[in-house]
């Protein structure tokens, strides 16, 4: 099988649109990515770490399910 190229992705430095989170933003309003792959990157520098890290859209984001106990 053929390789494929990876679909380009928005890559944002420091900030993001608001319409983007991360996974852990999701989890913190109970949601969840409704994708697998991310929509765009977040390269982020906060003193001496920096790194990258993978948007959701809010939009497209689905309810967590909370199995009953």
């Amino acid at each position: 099988m053929p390789r494929t190229k990876p679909t380009p992705r928005p890559k944002y430095h420091q900030t993001s649109p608001d319409h983007l989170a991360t996974a852990e933003q999701l989890k913190a309003l109970g949601l969840k990515p409704g994708t697998n792959e991310p929509d765009a990157l977040l390269e982020y520098t906060h003193g001496t770490t920096s790194g990258l890290c993978a948007l959701y859209d809010r939009a497209k984001a689905v309810k967590v399910e909370v199995e009953p106990a």
